[in-house]
């Protein structure tokens, strides 16, 4: 295969090359979460549900505990500025549901200031697209989303959901890596902060905890899987 010359490899960043020698003073930088343990700074976290189970209420936990500095599911989350795209619910369940959530918090929508959401139903909510070439082209709503994060201080943001969002074919390796690493990481890079990416297991996947291909769950730095209990009519015990 004879390479492509220097010019027409578009793109092309400079390479960020360390010596491990010159940062031996240097304190070893710790480990920065959003949510302690479960959801990293600076990355995508894929949380996999099948619908119904509760993935969008979860975020919107998630987003709350956030904008009002308290635990979320029993841990620790940071006090920062969250963003919501919600492309199933429409405005009055997310109303509804935050209500509900308050009332947990014994808070009110008052006490919501660092806390931001839009309903997308029924809109054209790609935010990356591919064309025959297979490269991934982000799409102008994609541009508003992230200038409104940004605008907004938001340090945390929840995508609601890939198969609303993702213009692909999440069985294409390429395709879905391209989506989380160039669109959604470009993101958390951008705020300085994280993506939640709420998303549907395949049929495999609701026994493995992923959808698609590999290169998802192998691309978000954090994966949490969300799942009914059922019970053994053998044990009367609970199984995941």
């Amino acid at each position: 295969m004879i390479a492509q010359p220097l010019e027409a490899v578009p793109n092309l960043s400079p390479l960020r090359v360390v010596d491990p020698i010159s940062p031996q003073a240097k304190p070893i930088p710790g480990r920065r979460w959003v949510v302690s343990d479960w959801i990293p700074w600076g990355y995508v976290t894929a949380l996999y549900g099948d619908g119904g189970t509760g993935k969008s209420l979860l975020a919107q936990q998630a987003m709350t505990a956030c904008a009002i500095g308290k635990p979320w599911v029993g841990l620790n989350a940071v006090h920062v500025r969250a963003f919501g795209v919600f492309c199933e619910d429409d405005e009055d369940e997310l109303h509804r549901r935050q209500a509900d959530i308050n009332r947990s918090h014994g808070i009110d929508m008052g006490d919501l200031e660092h806390m931001r959401w839009t309903s997308r139903v029924g809109e054209d909510n790609v935010m990356m697209g591919f064309g025959a070439t297979g490269e991934g082209r982000l799409t102008p709503f994609f541009g508003q989303i992230l200038e409104e994060a940004k605008s907004f201080g938001a340090q945390f943001v929840v995508i609601d959901t890939a198969a609303d969002t993702f213009g692909g074919n999440e069985d294409i390796r390429p395709q879905g890596r391209r989506y989380v690493s160039r669109a959604l990481g470009y993101i958390a890079r951008e705020i300085d902060g994280s993506v939640l990416l709420c998303a549907h297991p395949s049929r495999s996947g609701m026994q493995e905890g992923d959808g698609g291909s590999t290169a998802w769950s192998n691309t978000v730095r954090s994966r949490l899987f969300l799942c009914r209990p059922r019970i053994s009519r053998r044990t009367g015990l609970l199984h995941r």
